[in-house]
């Protein structure tokens, strides 16, 4: 039997509007129900009866949450996405504008496989108080962009700043905790260290993020074209290294972090990566590790670096600094 404090609990957090909800279909369509989306209907969704869909904007088109939904379909590493969308919510900000570098805590945050075990994954990140669906989206890609993430790569809701005559109902999101339609499987909680399943009671203990009166009329003073991140597609079809690989890959360039030593260290790697078709995803996850395990203070800047190089010097070809650079860092210590 459901928690009845479980059902309550995802109609305060998750549906603002309450007068029509959505059901999936075997399909994988949705048709729209414009009657009351009560508890009891929450409890069929969690209990597998049936599965629903919310729409995000209320009638003032106002949101209680932001949600990035990470598809394995189109990105390399859904995990790897996630983990970098994690981190740069939950690290604190050396910049005194916390607008433009928002810090999200845990406690406002819920990961979710949307269909375990595959890598499929919703990030939502709740509100205390509901707030303009414009606010919701310039945080939600702000936070892609600081994780060098793409629109394109990862869909963010809302999708809209407000509802309108030809689309008076707003986004559509599957709520968590349910049964999928055509994986015939199961949404579940993740932890955000392990990714692994943890109960779906763990909604009971989160709360919402708090912005200032003064944070939500800076956003809203900002034009729609101000946040709307400028896409790029980092290169697909470069391969993983293995877990193996890129544990031993970290082993040797920790041996060399060394201040002085480690910007041409990391531009080397980078080189060494391009060069041999190590897909970007890869090329994060051991820099991230070698920062982690340094302690060094710049972490995100070489991350963003990272990107950087995928996105804008691939075309550079044999004239990136590679082996070489390697191998002259090496002899030099």
């Amino acid at each position: 039997m459901i928690d009845q404090r479980l059902a309550e609990a995802m109609l305060a957090k998750f549906v603002s509007r309450q007068d029509a909800y959505a059901v999936q279909l075997p399909e994988g369509g949705y048709v729209k129900v414009e009657q009351p989306l009560t508890s009891k209907i929450v409890q069929q969704h969690l209990e597998g009866v049936e599965t629903v869909g919310v729409y995000q904007l209320n009638h003032e088109s106002m949101v209680k949450w932001l949600c990035f939904d990470l598809d394995p379909e189109k990105l390399e590493d859904p995990k790897a996405s996630a983990q970098r969308l994690l981190q740069v919510c939950f690290e604190k900000s050396k910049e005194e504008d916390e607008v433009e570098r928002p810090r999200i805590w845990p406690h406002s945050v819920l990961l979710e496989a949307s269909r375990f075990p595959d890598p499929s994954y919703h990030i939502w990140i709740f509100f205390a108080i509901p707030v303009p669906a414009k606010v919701a989206r310039w945080l939600g890609l702000r936070i892609l962009e600081l994780a060098s993430l793409s629109p394109k790569q990862v869909e963010v809701f809302p999708k809209q700043s407000e509802i309108t005559k030809e689309q008076p109902y707003g986004n559509l999101v599957k709520l968590p905790f349910g049964f999928h339609q055509v994986e015939r499987k199961w949404s579940r909680a993740l932890d955000f260290k392990t990714f692994q399943p943890l109960s779906s009671n763990v909604l009971l203990e989160k709360w919402g993020l708090s912005l200032s009166e003064a944070d939500l009329a800076k956003i809203l003073s900002f034009e729609d074209k101000r946040h709307v991140q400028a896409t790029f597609v980092l290169p697909q079809g470069n391969k993983p290294l293995r877990s193996r690989e890129e544990e031993k890959t970290v082993r040797f360039l920790v041996k060399y972090w060394r201040k002085g030593h480690r910007n041409k260290l990391e531009l080397a790697f980078l080189g060494y990566c391009i060069k041999r078709g190590v897909s970007h995803e890869s090329a994060m996850r051991i820099i991230a590790r070698v920062c982690d395990l340094t302690r060094d203070e710049e972490k995100i800047s070489r991350l963003r670096l990272v990107a950087y190089h995928y996105q804008n010097r691939r075309s550079l070809g044999s004239k990136l600094v590679a082996v070489s650079g390697l191998r002259e860092i090496v002899r030099g210590l």
